[in-house]
């Protein structure tokens, strides 16, 4: 008895249906990756803001053990002298002391390089202030290794010496009298990007009488820094750290729409803050 054979047996996929799955699966591939893109980055913010209250708990473990909150007053220069303050040349104590007030110049100065720079700074020299209590240790330790990596102990920072005008050394307390490549005794605080977290000093406290005429208290009873007109005014006079985010841009805060958007503004819109600074007036 003959067999017959199914005429639709073999029948092959035509083109258009092989190109309607490869869409398909194209469509799928970019879903995945979109959100697992999404997931990365909000990974990356969590860390940082993780690290931040970290920090924040550090600061009041130090407010508690010293019966003094956490202050900065500047950078020196560890190749010289621990009193020998950085400044660049020519420029007045008032307006580069992180603790005096004072006005930065305009946003495209590369005065306002030096600004960031000390406030940078600020965040080498608190790191290491801080980890010099015992009870703060194993805080940090809950920092990743990864946002807590040694400090390039060289001249390559944008601030100058003012007595000799050469290339001038943030001084750590624990800062080796000597530049080497890396100094692993002191550390600095950095995003999940790499960029170097910002430690915004509020000014001390406005003293009636004793400012200049121009002069008056922010919100809570203190000067406005330089620091705090770049990248934003403290309230109730809390440190806050800053991270310029992925795009490397630190920028100013402040409402940003279609019609009044700025560079500054739009640079601080993926900006990570400790908590939400005031805009600059």
């Amino acid at each position: 008895m003959s067999t017959r054979r199914s005429r639709h047996a073999g029948r092959a996929f035509t083109l258009i249906e092989i190109m309607v799955v490869i869409s398909i699966i194209l469509v799928l591939a970019s879903l995945v990756l979109g959100v697992g893109s999404a997931l990365l980055r909000r990974a990356e913010r969590s860390q940082v803001e993780s690290a931040m209250t970290i920090m924040e708990s550090a600061f009041t473990e130090w407010e508690g053990q010293t019966g003094r909150p956490v202050t900065y007053n500047g950078a020196f220069n560890s190749l010289t002298a621990p009193t020998t303050e950085i400044y660049p040349s020519g420029a007045t104590l008032e307006v580069f002391d992180i603790r005096e007030p004072g006005t930065p110049p305009a946003p495209n100065s590369t005065g306002n390089r030096l600004i960031y720079t000390r406030a940078r700074g600020a965040g080498v020299f608190t790191v290491n202030l801080l980890s010099q209590l015992e009870s703060i240790r194993p805080m940090l330790a809950g920092i990743p290794p990864s946002m807590l990596r040694a400090e390039a102990n060289t001249s390559s920072y944008p601030a100058t010496n003012i007595l000799s005008g050469t290339p001038a050394v943030l001084y750590a307390p624990s800062a080796k009298s000597t530049a080497n490549t890396k100094d692993s005794t002191r550390s600095e605080l950095v995003d999940t990007w790499g960029g170097r977290i910002a430690f915004v000093f509020p000014g001390r406290a406005w003293r009636y009488g004793a400012e200049p005429t121009s002069s008056l208290p922010d919100s809570d009873g203190t000067v406005r820094t330089p620091a705090e007109n770049l990248l934003g005014v403290c309230t109730n006079r809390r440190i806050c750290l800053v991270s310029a985010g992925p795009d490397g841009l630190f920028g100013v805060p402040g409402e940003s729409t279609p019609d009044s958007a700025t560079i500054q503004n739009t640079a601080a819109a993926d900006n990570i803050y400790l908590y939400e600074l005031d805009p600059p007036d």
